[in-house]
């Protein structure tokens, strides 16, 4: 392919896009390195108005806090206040060398950079909200392996939200189905890395012509593409994804991690009809097992007065997002997605 790009195989540069007017780029510290969280706040409003719910948006695998720059501007012009972190060896977060990076650091890592974000959100929100703020008041949207890393977040106890939308994310039964659905789009995803690339971790995305057939739609412009992977990480951990090729979230422990469930719909999954990844079948499948798992939660909370026909009741939202590829937030009909969330957000 001649569109092949050079791997790296230690520390570069970092790249990364500037914000958008209405977003700042703070940093977080940590013990082993500051992370980037981009925030965007909405407009002013009258004292008497009520704050909405706070949004904290995790990237997947090989991405970045800004591949939310849509939704961003898009919910905090709509009153949202809006958070999106990088986590470590991502965007302008501190930066692991190469094989500590791949093979050094798994979900639990990143997991661990998702709580520092959700702490630090939490403060400032309490700061803002006059010391009114609970785990009900924050959503988390997590996308790719993101969508599997808030997902076992949750599972393993380490937080709390008010909500949860899996975005094109992991299922919570395992990424066999993913990878083989990757295998099949791309035919020499294995010699390619075992042989061509010394399995360098971005071999499956060493090309523009790869990056778009993995996270696109086919009428994503190809010169798009070659724009958004300027700012791709060079390598990506390889334990993070093998980490969740099986079952690897207790579900019940999602579910009841979530606050608030009764009041309304408290999860969401939302998938890209043209995603050649997770797919919609996937994602129909993650959510139905999120259903069952609610009701339960439900029935069990109300000691049995909830008989077994709840577990066919509506409590987990599920939609597809037309024409979108794995990326539904970049995609040519992101705001497709983000009216879908809205809509979720809506009746929280």
């Amino acid at each position: 392919m001649n569109d092949r790009h050079a791997l790296v195989w230690t520390r570069s540069p970092v790249v990364v896009p500037d914000p958008p007017s209405n977003t700042t780029r703070s940093y977080i510290p940590t013990p082993l390195g500051k992370l980037e969280i981009l925030s965007a706040q909405p407009s002013p409003s009258s004292p008497s108005s009520p704050r909405k719910k706070a949004i904290l948006f995790q990237h997947g695998g090989f991405g970045h806090a800004s591949v939310w720059d849509n939704y961003l501007t898009y919910f905090s012009k709509l009153g949202y206040p809006c958070y999106a972190l990088s986590l470590r060896g991502h965007g302008a977060s501190w930066k692991p060398s190469y094989l500590r990076m791949v093979w050094g650091y798994g979900k639990r890592d990143f997991a661990q950079d998702l709580g520092h974000a959700l702490t630090w959100v939490s403060g400032v929100e309490t700061g803002l909200r006059g010391g009114n703020f609970s785990s009900e008041d924050l959503v988390l949207i997590g996308h790719s392996a993101g969508g599997g890393l808030s997902q076992y977040f949750l599972s393993q106890g380490m937080g709390e939200v008010g909500a949860l939308v899996i975005c094109a994310g992991f299922p919570n039964f395992g990424g066999l189905g993913v990878y083989w659905n990757w295998f099949k789009n791309d035919p020499w995803f294995a010699p390619r890395y075992y042989i061509r690339d010394f399995w360098h971790s971005r071999s499956p995305l060493s090309s523009t012509t790869l990056v778009h057939r993995a996270f696109f739609s086919p009428e994503f412009p190809r010169e798009e593409v070659k724009k958004w992977e300027l700012y791709i990480p060079e390598y990506e951990s390889m334990l993070w994804p093998l980490g969740m090729m099986l079952p690897f979230v207790n579900v019940w422990n999602v579910v009841k991690n979530i606050t608030g469930w009764g009041k309304s719909k408290r999860l969401m999954v939302l998938a890209g009809e043209k995603d050649t990844l997770m797919g919609v079948t996937l994602m129909q499948q993650m959510a139905g097992i999120y259903r069952k798992t609610a009701a339960k939660t439900l029935k069990s909370r109300d000691q049995g007065k909830v008989d077994d026909g709840w577990a066919d009741v509506d409590n987990i939202e599920f939609d597809v997002v037309s024409n979108a590829g794995h990326h539904i937030q970049n995609d040519l009909t992101w705001e497709e997605g983000a009216e879908k969330i809205l809509g979720f957000l809506g009746q929280l």
